[in-house]
C-alpha cells in the first residue's frame, strides 16, 4: 500500500522533544569539526531519541548505548542514526527535511537494518513527528536507496513489524524442534543459505521442460531447489523462487517436484504454507500423476512462515524469514 503527504499527515505521530534531548544533541554536535556535520548529529540524534521514545511508550525494549549513533567515533566518521531495539536489531530513524520528497538514505546504513523510520523534526526543535516507515529501502529517482513518501507505512505498522521480528512463532518452534530459519531478504542479496542448490543442479533435464518455465514466477529474482525426505524411497524437490514486483513486497513460489528421474508424484503428498502461529493457511496435495504441486503468495521483511512436505505420518519442514 502507498500513501500520499496528506495521509502521512493524518497519520503521524508528533511527539515532545525534551529538553534533555536538545542537551545530549547539542553535546554530540559540539563534538564535531564542521557545522554542517555538527547539524547532521544533533539531527540524527533527535530523530533516534524520539523513536526511542515511542518504542519505550509502546513497550518495546531498546538499548541507545549500543547504536553507532550514541558512539562518537562512528558519529564522527558515518552519518547514522540508528537504534538497537532488543532482541530484533538496528532500527535506522532518519530526519527528513522535505516531507513531500524522497529522503537520501546514506550507503552505511542500507545494509543491516530491521526497518528505516522518517521522522521530521519541528524547526524549534521541540516536538518531531514520526512520518511512517519502510521494512527495506527502494530505489532513489537517481538511483541510490531513499525513503519514498509514498512507501511509508503508518507507525502502527512499525508495531506489527516489530512484534514479527520479536515473536516469530514458527521460527521458534521450529527452532525448538532443530529446524534452522532459511532467511530470504538474503537470498535476494545473492546470500542463499546452506542446502539450496541452483535448480538445474537438481531437477533433471526431462523436468526442466518448456511447461516449467511456465510455472515460474515472472521476473523471478531467485529460484532455488532442494530435496526433502518424507518417508519414499526417493527424496523429493521443494523448489522456491522469489519475486519483488512491488515495493516492500516479496511474491514466492513454492513448488513440489517428483524426484529426479521420475515422472510424478505419489498420492496424497501435502504441499502446506504454514503461518506465523503455524497454522496451515494454504495447501495443496497429489492425487495420481501429478508431475509437481505448486502453491504462490506474498510477505513482507519481518514476517516469517514455514514450508511442510507431509505424506502419511511422516513430515519435512522449512522455516523462512522473509
Amino acid at each position: 500500500m502507498t500513501y500520499n503527504t496528506a495521509e502521512i499527515d493524518d497519520f503521524a505521530l508528533t511527539l515532545p522533544l525534551p529538553q534533555a534531548a536538545r542537551q545530549l544533541a547539542q553535546q554530540f554536535a559540539s563534538q564535531q569539526p564542521t557545522p554542517a556535520k555538527a547539524e547532521q548529529v544533533r539531527h540524527n540524534t533527535l530523530a533516534v531519541w524520539v523513536v526511542n521514545d515511542y518504542l519505550q511508550m509502546m513497550g518495546i525494549d531498546t538499548d541507545l548505548e549500543r547504536g553507532d549513533s550514541w558512539n562518537a567515533i562512528a558519529r564522527l566518521t558515518a552519518d547514522v542514526a540508528d537504534l538497537e531495539v532488543i532482541g530484533a536489531g538496528r532500527l535506522e530513524c532518519r530526519p527528513v527535511q522535505n516531507v513531500s520528497a524522497p529522503c537520501p538514505v546514506p550507503p552505511e546504513v542500507w545494509g543491516d537494518r530491521i526497518g528505516y523510520v522518517a521522522v521530521h523534526i519541528d524547526a524549534s526543535q521541540r516536538e518531531a513527528s514520526i512520518l511512517g516507515f519502510t521494512p527495506t529501502l527502494e530505489p532513489g529517482d537517481d538511483g541510490p536507496p531513499a525513503l519514498h513518501p509514498a512507501h511509508l507505512q503508518p507507525p502502527e505498522d512499525l508495531m506489527d513489524h516489530l512484534d514479527r521480528l520479536l515473536h516469530p512463532l514458527v521460527a521458534t518452534t521450529l527452532a525448538r524442534a532443530g529446524v534452522s530459519l532459511n532467511q530470504l531478504g538474503r537470498w535476494l542479496q545473492g546470500a542463499i543459505d546452506a542446502g539450496w542448490s541452483a535448480v538445474d543442479a537438481v531437477l533433471s533435464p526431462e523436468q526442466l521442460s518448456p511447461a516449467y518455465a511456465f510455472r515460474q514466477l515472472s521476473n523471478a529474482a531467485v529460484r532455488r531447489a532442494k530435496l526433502v525426505e518424507v518417508g519414499v524411497s526417493l527424496p523429493l524437490v521443494m523448489e522456491l523462487s522469489l519475486s519483488t514486483t512491488q515495493p516492500g513486497q516479496t511474491d514466492i513460489c513454492v513448488q513440489l517436484y517428483p524426484s529426479p528421474g521420475t515422472s510424478s508424484l505419489p498420492p496424497n503428498v501435502y504441499l502446506r504454507i504454514l503461518d506465523e502461529s503455524g497454522t496451515v493457511f494454504l495447501e495443496a496435495q497429489s492425487t495420481t500423476l501429478e508431475d509437481y504441486l505448486q502453491l504462490q503468495f506474498s510477505g513482507v521483511s519481518g514476517e516469517t512462515f514455514g514450508v511442510q512436505v507431509a505424506l502419511g505420518d511422516t513430515t519435512a519442514t522449512e522455516a523462512f524469514l522473509i
